[in-house]
Formats: C-alpha cells, sequence, structure tokens
C-alpha cells in the first residue's frame, strides 16, 4: 500500500494511534527514500545463541487483561524497553510491578530465563498519553531493575564514542516479538535510519505491535550493540525509534527508589497493556 508523508499523518504505537503528523518540514531531514512495503524483509529467528537469549517478551498478567512488549537484558540486572509499555493505554495508570515478567529467549515452548522486576524507571520527563506528540517521543524508553541479575550474557548499549560508526548507509536490525508472531523473535534485517526529527529516528524498520521496546541492533568492530529502541510505528513502512544518546542520562543511575516509584516523578514500577 503506498503512503505519502501528510501534516496530518499520524503514528501508532506499534499498532495503535498515539501521535500527531510529522510536520512537511521535517521531510527535509531524510537522508533516503523508504522501501515498498512489499520489498521490506521480515526474518523469523529460531536460535538459541547470543543475543537471541537475552532478547526476550515483557509480560503483563493483570486480573481483566494480559499484554506484551519486548526488552533487551542491557545488563545482568537491567532490562531496557519503551516507556509507554509500563502504562495502562485506557486509563493512563502505571500497572502494578508484581504483574510484571521479563521472559528472556522465548522460542516457541522454551525460554532462557523468567527474570523477575524489582522496579521500573521512565526517563526524566515521561508522561503517557493516549495520543503523545511527537517531540515527547525521545523520551519513551525505560529500565526494569531486575530483583536478581542474570546469568545470561547481556547486550550491550551502543556507547557515545562509538557513534563515529554510524553512517546514512548504516545498516541496522530491528528486532522484537510481534503481535502476529508471540513465539519467536522476528527481525528486519537490513533497515535505515532515514533521518531525525525532534531527537527521534525515523526508520524503514517496519513493526507492529509486540514489537514496542525492541531492540535496533548495529554490528560494530566490538560486536551487536543496541543503538535505539522500537517506540512507535508510522506506517505500513517507517517507525520512529529512540536513539541510543536520548538513553545516557537514564542509564548513569539506574537504581530502584527508596520511596514508592508513584512518589517518584521520574520513577514507575508498572506495565502498558498490550503496547
Amino acid at each position: 500500500m503506498q503512503t505519502t508523508m501528510r501534516s496530518n499523518r499520524r503514528f501508532r504505537f506499534a499498532g495503535r494511534l498515539c501521535l500527531r503528523a510529522i510536520a512537511l518540514a521535517a521531510v527535509a531531514l531524510f537522508w533516503l527514500k523508504p522501501a515498498s512495503a512489499a520489498a521490506i524483509e521480515l526474518k523469523v529467528i529460531d536460535s538459541a545463541d547470543a543475543p537471541w537469549t537475552s532478547i526476550g517478551r515483557v509480560n503483563f498478567a493483570g486480573f481483566k487483561s494480559t499484554a506484551m512488549c519486548t526488552g533487551t537484558l542491557i545488563a545482568p540486572d537491567l532490562v531496557l524497553t519503551a516507556a509507554h509499555c509500563l502504562y495502562n493505554r485506557s486509563t493512563g495508570r502505571p500497572l502494578p510491578v508484581d504483574d510484571l515478567l521479563f521472559i528472556a529467549g522465548v522460542r516457541r515452548d522454551e525460554y532462557s530465563a523468567r527474570l523477575v522486576p524489582a522496579c521500573a524507571i521512565t526517563a526524566q520527563g515521561f508522561e503517557p498519553a493516549p495520543k503523545p506528540k511527537l517531540r515527547d517521543l525521545h523520551k519513551d524508553v525505560a529500565l526494569i531493575v531486575l530483583k536478581e541479575p542474570s546469568t545470561l550474557p547481556p547486550v550491550p548499549v551502543l556507547a557515545p564514542e562509538e557513534a563515529a560508526i554510524l553512517t546514512k548507509e548504516t545498516r541496522f536490525q530491528s528486532a522484537g516479538y510481534r503481535r502476529s508472531r508471540r513465539f519467536l523473535p522476528t527481525v528486519v534485517p537490513a533497515c535505515r535510519v532515514l533521518g531525525t526529527t525532534e531527537e527521534t529516528w525515523v526508520t524503514d524498520c517496519a513493526s507492529e505491535a509486540g514489537a514496542s521496546g525492541g531492540p535496533l541492533l548495529v554490528e560494530t568492530p566490538n560486536g551487536l550493540r543496541v543503538a535505539g529502541i522500537m517506540s512507535a510505528r508510522i506506517d505500513d513502512i517507517r517507525s520512529a525509534i529512540v536513539p541510543f544518546h536520548a538513553w545516557q542520562e537514564l542509564l548513569a543511575n539506574p537504581r530502584c527508589p527508596a520511596q514508592s516509584a508513584l512518589e517518584a516523578p521520574a520513577l514507575r514500577s508498572s506495565l502498558d497493556a498490550d503496547d
């Protein structure tokens, strides 16, 4: 299906309506033209090798609903995901951390680890909203702090000093557990950053519900790194990614607060109702 960039384009959080449009001025920032929907390759991963053992599902099971997003173990006790995955989409309220699990390496009826969160921390200034604005997407990032460190190999995030490897020719792998394939991860294996607008990367990494919070992986001389996380589906072809440089403050001191998460403005202990 052909799509055009218009001033009234609406975004979806990997499947649901959520944003006002990209302004026409933002189109001028694009480096490349996106591929057609028919040309997008989607690869199903059926592997127990790294990094797939450390990429998994952020699962919520409440009294009346269940939900899932994607997350990545980036340190023995830290899971990186999208902040909007930590809120009830209808009420905008955080859901109990006790109903949240990170199931790493989901592969059909198997998994590599069942990891229990102690709390979750969202980027400073993030506020859940039914229709978030594009300018706020770069805050759509969160860390889940685990009760016990995992023995799985973490997938490191791209460090600022490694950013020099990124060019307009760089190809990324966008990974996630999609609603249409909940029990095996899928990857868009060679997608690109088309441009930057409102501190957010616009990419041709196609997405759908469930893939929110999934990693945008890039190969470096030191191995795979997480360069971004999936935030929003724009259309059948495009998506919005929170880039690595937006997380630096969040990564600086990822600890559970002494007080209740609900009492701290930048800290939440919750999960979303179906991405």
